[in-house]
């Protein structure tokens, strides 16, 4: 018997690569995976998995969510081209679990009339308050409930699998399958259920709402149809109006409400994928291991008031980043505790600096430095990386054997919505600091983040390249547009034309920081 797992995914890189080892680990022969557009680092976690010989890869650049169509491709991809007997129609949040510890074994026990099975979900809660978000979801997510409902409060619907045949059809949701239009008629399956993660943190959350809602919304297929209302409810009724927070927080009960649900059994403390996920982990990551060497390549984070799910996507960027980095957040006088647990170095100062992160920046950068990294790339926190974006300037420093390297950025407003390259980047004139890398030979121009007069801190990022460029130090620049940007300030709106979403802050007065540069005897910056 051959069994075969379909998966389409979109940004899942929290828990990609475990829902691919588990599977894998369970029976499941290969995977044949459809990656619609994933920014994060999902499409290198399944470039290595098919490198290996366990994973087709699809790649589906249409941001429109056509699950039905999609999965139907992989759908018939396995039973045409691949040789499968059944095949698993999954989701990245989805861990079938199968009663004899063995997917393959359950399936091939079952009766030869029985087309399909309906399998059910039980969510996992969130984790709780403060816990650390760089530890892996299976560590901090280890409640299910008995009983799951979605947030319409209707009973959550069974997953469907199917025996292989060359012309089946997958329902949207992968909650059906038919063959010329009819269903299929599905037998309730006892030995498999399917723990269900689906919020795995609050930004994981939002991410996920808007990518699935817009995408279903510019769908002419679904866009007029009741498909994906759970998503577009919580999208419009919680997300835009500033009321998901709340709906995050009350999706785990706390204190004796807590207490009560497990009491009642509403609640189980269910640690079976924390075992098995930590099974499948390599012999040298269970035990005590030897110190992992220093990444080449620091990131330094100044943060001061941001919320941990901001802070978090920034860090995740940079955790997946396809060559290891350092990530360095120093606390400019306002420090969040989580940070302490996270898989980075947390550098507190006592009192804010009040110079829009120089000050921080160059603590982080004198740290780092102090322990051997061969380069300082900047990250502010509110921005984040695509998951090249640092292997790319290194590359370009390798082989035009640059002292500094810059990028480009894309450009995001405070709704979310892409507003596309960024038009001001220009290696000769302007580089933003977060798209900026200081090779070891430039190091001895980054004290210029505190040395800089007061005023200058506004335009902080033009004194810094353009002292490079009187440096005279080697400089290459990489076009591809690898930092995300989150625009707050109302500027590069109206420049591009652009709506003003809410929350923008007003135009800063640059001209007044460049005359007072000018007038203090420095050329033009503008």
């Amino acid at each position: 018997m051959r069994l075969i797992l379909t998966l389409l995914c979109r940004d899942e890189d929290d828990i990609i690569e475990q829902m691919l080892a588990f599977h894998l680990s369970r029976g499941v022969d290969l995977v044949i995976a459809t990656d619609n557009g994933s920014r994060d680092g999902t499409r290198a976690i399944l470039e290595r998995y098919r490198r290996a010989g366990v994973l087709l890869l699809i790649d589906e650049p249409s941001l429109t969510h056509d699950q039905a169509p999609w999965v139907t491709r992989m759908a018939r991809m396995a039973a045409n081209d691949c040789g499968a007997d059944w095949v698993i129609n999954a989701d990245a949040d989805e861990f079938w679990w199968p009663r004899s510890g063995n997917l393959k074994q359950e399936l091939a026990a079952v009766a030869a009339d029985v087309a399909a099975l309906a399998v059910q979900r039980f969510n996992l809660l969130p984790p709780a308050p403060g816990s650390d978000p760089a530890l892996p979801f299976q560590q901090t997510m280890t409640l299910r409930e008995r009983q799951s409902c979605n947030s319409l409060g209707q009973p959550l619907p069974p997953k469907v699998c199917h025996r292989a045949h060359r012309a089946i059809s997958v329902d949207d949701g992968n909650h059906g399958v038919r063959l010329d239009g009819q269903p299929l008629a599905a037998l309730p399956c006892e030995a498999i259920e399917i723990l269900h993660v689906p919020v795995r943190s609050y930004a994981q959350l939002e991410r996920k709402l808007r990518q699935g809602t817009e995408a279903l919304e510019r769908n002419p297929r679904t866009a007029a149809t009741g498909i994906g209302m759970t998503w577009r409810s919580l999208y419009h009724d919680q997300l835009l109006s500033g009321r998901l927070p709340d709906y995050y927080r009350g999706l785990r009960p706390e204190g004796a409400a807590l207490r009560q649900a497990l009491l009642s059994g509403s609640l189980i403390d269910d640690r079976r994928l924390q075992r098995a996920l930590w099974d499948l982990q390599p012999p040298a990551l269970q035990g005590a291991a030897p110190e992992p060497p220093l990444p080449a390549v620091a990131v330094v984070t100044p943060y001061h008031g941001e919320d941990l799910a901001t802070l978090e996507r920034c860090h995740r960027s940079v955790r997946a980043q396809t060559i290891p980095c350092l990530h360095v957040l120093v606390a400019d006088g306002r420090p969040h505790a989580a940070l302490e647990h996270w898989q980075a170095h947390h550098v507190v100062l006592p009192v804010p600096h009040n110079d829009i992160g120089s000050t921080p920046r160059l603590v982080g950068c004198v740290h780092a430095i102090g322990l051997g990294v061969e380069a300082v790339a900047f990250l502010d926190a509110d921005n984040w990386y695509d998951p090249a974006h640092i292997a790319g300037l290194m590359a370009a420093r390798r082989e035009q054997g640059a002292a500094y390297v810059s990028s480009s950025r894309m450009l995001w407003s405070l709704d979310g919505q892409s507003m596309g390259p960024c038009p001001l980047i220009d290696p000769q004139r302007f580089i933003d600091t977060n798209c900026m890398l200081f090779g070891r030979e430039a190091f001895p121009l980054l004290h210029h983040w505190v040395l800089m007069p007061s005023y200058g801190h506004l335009i902080g990022d033009r004194i810094l390249h353009h002292l490079v460029q009187q440096s005279g130090l080697p400089m290459a620049h990489v076009s591809s547009p690898s930092v995300n940007y989150r625009c707050g300030r109302e500027g590069l709106y109206r420049q591009l034309g652009l709506p003003i979403p809410p929350g923008v802050a007003p135009r800063p007065d640059y001209e007044a920081s460049f005359a007072r540069w000018v007038a203090d005897g420095h050329p033009p910056l503008q």
